[in-house]
């Protein structure tokens, strides 16, 4: 989902005491930009709870271990926007809300998996299925059979393939369905149905993590019905190493996968502290509810939902106990759909235009379990921040460790194309931002992979987020002024995301192209339904996640992507900057 931002240390600088006129006359010091007193009892009252007293880690637990994995459409998510509700709800919220964005047009479950090899030896398998795809009836078991070749393997395997599942090591041998040609891999993927496969198994990619995907639109009645297999790698190169000895293995997998017909409502959770004489402005902090399925969803995001629940209850629970009410409304907001392309806060935006001039700022917790330890400012931020997280920065100095040590970021411009919710708030120019996170939690190991569980997640991180979150939503809340918006840096609209980097397709395993996006770049340089998408500047593709990390690697506007068509390898310049996609000579060498 994300890149990462990388901290810069800043130094506080202290406001210089104005010299007396005459020894008598006491030290004065320069006024306030903000408004905003150097000392807060609010704040002091957020960092004064035990951490004993902090239920973060229990809001977390629940969420990942009793809810479960969110995916949009699923049953969980709906369960996990009306558990939320009922949260704020019993941390005094009064006006505590779910409201529909859109619906999906099928719904998608995952109740259990479970696969094995069960001849020559028996050793428990572990794979991921892509969502919003099926699973098998019941325990299917099946001989393993190498997809072939050449014209003789594709022969010798006729009549074999009923109930066999597939091992497929290379894309380009693995069946291809629905395409009618001459081709080795169609022809093979028309016998595959005519015979009725079990499924097919493809290998994970070299890192061992196992990414999930899938794509959610589907239809009710035209639903996917091949069961598709992502084994890790080591476990499938055991299988495909005795099948080349010559060995019978047998396979099994029970794979519980249900579509529900929709529409499906699909839902944001918006939970506000109304504010007092600029109650029409806003103040945001929240993260998405939404995640893959392959695990927990714990850092991808319970993390983000986690830390803005207890972070709202202890700053409630602190202006119930002194009698305070913010100047601005503040509003915690939990969106849905992020996994998909940011669909829920885009489409709240759509629907609530007239609020985007009241939005002061939206600060967006989405980077897993790192501690929120700093946030950007540019030029003209910086002079009000260093007033507004002054007493958080003063709290924090002291902390044994230095990733809880909170910093300001001097920086030109409000950090984009990150691929989280706060970059729909500045599609519409709204100042958005990404908490910068420190910490030694490698976020490429849990996101949208097996490991995503709450096992990952650092509570000393956890505690001292949600207290950052509270205290900032507090000061940002009352300052004179908005945050300006005049220094964002450079402009991006929903109609010309010149910083936001796509190819334009849908990919499936393999590599393979499901879907082109209608005026994409991808489909302005001829790519096709069925290509194989092979290396980006000359970085070999291998799980979405490489095609992200490839993408954020782009120096400057233009990069060249190779895809493979059959056996004929193409390559396009990708211009992101005019819009356009040539094709040129294949001249850059592949990177393993």
């Amino acid at each position: 989902m994300h890149s990462r931002l990388t901290p810069l240390l800043f130094a506080l600088l202290a406001f210089p005491c104005w010299a007396p006129a005459q020894e008598a006359t006491p030290l004065l010091t320069p006024p306030s930009l903000t408004g905003l007193d150097a000392v807060d009892p609010i704040v002091d009252a957020i960092y004064a709870i035990p951490d004993a007293d902090l239920q973060v880690d229990q809001i977390l637990d629940h969420l990942v271990n009793q809810i479960g994995p969110r995916l949009t459409s699923s049953k969980n998510l709906t369960a996990a926007a009306e558990w939320a509700v009922k949260q704020f709800q019993s941390y005094g919220f009064q006006n505590v809300r779910m409201e529909e964005w859109g619906t999906f047009p099928v719904g998608f479950d995952r109740q259990h998996a479970h696969g094995q090899i069960t001849a020559p030896e028996q050793m428990d398998l572990v794979f991921m299925t892509r969502s919003w795809t099926p699973g098998t009836k019941g325990a299917q078991r099946g001989p393993a059979l190498r997809a072939p070749t050449s014209e003789e393997e594709l022969a010798a395997l006729k009549g074999k393939l009923a109930g066999a599942w597939i091992v497929a090591s290379s894309g380009t041998y693995a069946p291809r369905f629905d395409l009618d040609s001459d081709e080795l891999r169609d022809r093979f993927g028309t016998l595959c149905d005519a015979e009725g496969i079990a499924g097919v198994i493809r290998p994970g990619n070299k890192s061992g993590l196992l990414v999930t995907s899938g794509q959610y639109k589907v239809d009710w009645d035209n639903l996917p019905t091949r069961v598709s297999i992502q084994l890790l790698r080591d476990q499938f190169s055991q299988i495909y190493q005795l099948l080349e000895e010559g060995q019978a293995v047998e396979l099994e997998f029970d794979i519980a996968q249900t579509f529900t017909q929709g529409p499906i409502p699909l839902y944001n959770v918006i939970a506000e502290i109304p504010g007092t004489d600029l109650a029409d402005e806003l103040i945001v902090f929240g993260g998405h509810l939404d995640s893959w399925d392959g695990a927990g969803g714990a850092q991808d995001n319970g993390t983000g939902t986690s830390t803005t629940l207890e972070a709202a209850r202890i700053l409630l629970q602190s202006l119930q106990e002194q009698g305070l009410k913010p100047r601005r409304t503040i509003r915690f907001m939990l969106w849905s759909g992020e996994e998909q392309g940011l669909l829920g806060s885009r489409a709240y935006i759509d629907q609530h235009p007239e609020e985007s001039a009241h939005i002061s700022a939206v600060i967006v917790h989405d980077g897993g379990t790192n501690a929120c330890s700093g946030i950007r400012a540019t030029p003209l931020m910086m002079p009000l921040f260093e007033e507004a997280f002054g007493p958080i920065i003063n709290h924090t100095a002291a902390a044994e460790d230095d990733n809880l040590r909170f910093r300001l970021v001097a920086a030109e411009r409000l950090p984009r194309g990150v691929g989280s919710d706060h970059d729909s708030y500045l599609s519409v120019e709204v100042p958005g931002f990404f908490w910068e996170q420190m910490g030694g939690v490698n976020y490429t190991y849990v996101h949208h992979t097996q490991y995503d569980w709450v096992d990952q997640v650092v509570p000393a991180f956890q505690r001292g987020t949600a207290r950052v979150v509270a205290a900032a939503a507090w000061r940002l809340a009352n300052m004179n002024q908005a945050v300006p918006r005049e220094d964002m840096g450079s402009r991006t609209t929903r109609g010309n995301q010149e910083n936001r980097r796509r190819l334009g397709v849908f990919l499936g395993e393999g590599m393979e192209i499901d879907e082109l996006v209608d005026g994409s770049l991808a489909a302005k340089a001829g790519m096709s339904k069925g290509d194989v998408l092979v290396s980006i500047n000359g970085t070999a593709m291998h799980a979405l996640s490489d095609v992200g990390a490839a993408l954020r690697a782009v120096q400057g506007n233009t990069a060249t992507v190779v895809w493979k068509r059959g056996e004929v390898l193409m390559a396009a310049e990708f211009d992101w900057k005019v819009q356009t996609a040539n094709l040129v000579p294949l001249s850059v060498p592949l990177a393993n």
